[in-house]
This record gives C-alpha cells, structure tokens and sequence, in this order.
C-alpha cells in the first residue's frame, strides 16, 4: 500500500516538474531548482523524494540535498558523474548542466539497496 502512495506521489510531482518547471521558445531559461529529501519509509525503506528530475538538455540543474536520516546517504547521478555524500541530518547542493539528453539513472553509490530514480533530460 504505502509502495503505490509513494509511487502516486512521485507521478504528482513528475507532472508537476513537466508543467510547471519546463519553458517553452528560445527566451533564456531560469535554472532549474530542485528539493531532494532523503527519508525512510515505516517498512524501513530509504529513498530520495522526489525519484525523478526533469529539465531540458542546456538547462542549468540546481538540486538541494535534504537527508532527513542520522547516517551519512549517497546522490549519484549515473552518466553525468556526480557523487555526493550527505552526512546524517545535514544538507548539501549540487549544480550540473544538462548538456546531454536521455535517461540517467539515479542512486545511493553508498547503500545499492536503496530506492533510486532518474533524470530525465529532455531535447
């Protein structure tokens, strides 16, 4: 049950992010900002809320870390080379350029086991 409320959850904001974050035409872009909060669910489940980011390819990505837990969690973007380490009960900011477009896949280098995402990065 909780599975499909954080699933549904996730869609939300998904959508959200498409409608709300993403300009149209050819004006500049404002960067991208994004609240990423490390949380664990009552069954013990550890992820990143939200699981997805979306921006377009040239977008500027600004993604504050959140980790709601006492123990140290990793964000790894897989294909854009980004690894950070987010000590318990602390914050941090990471700033990339969505310079190439796709999917990429997106986890805890530290605790494979725990829920990933992905970054979707536009045309």
């Amino acid at each position: 049950m909780l599975r499909i409320l954080i699933r549904g959850v996730i869609v939300s904001i998904a959508l959200s992010l498409i409608f709300a974050g993403l300009s149209a035409g050819g004006a500049a872009r404002s960067p991208k900002e994004f609240t990423v909060v490390n949380i664990e669910s009552p069954q013990g489940v550890k992820v990143w809320l939200p699981t997805s980011l979306v921006v377009r390819k040239g977008d500027k990505a600004i993604v504050k870390l959140i980790n709601k837990l006492d123990t140290e969690h990793g964000y790894r973007i897989v294909g854009y080379n980004i690894e950070r380490v987010v000590q318990g009960d602390q914050s941090s900011t990471i700033e990339f350029t969505a310079d190439k477009a796709g999917i990429f896949g997106i986890d805890c280098q530290l605790h494979p086991a725990h829920v990933g995402g992905q970054l979707v990065v536009l045309p």
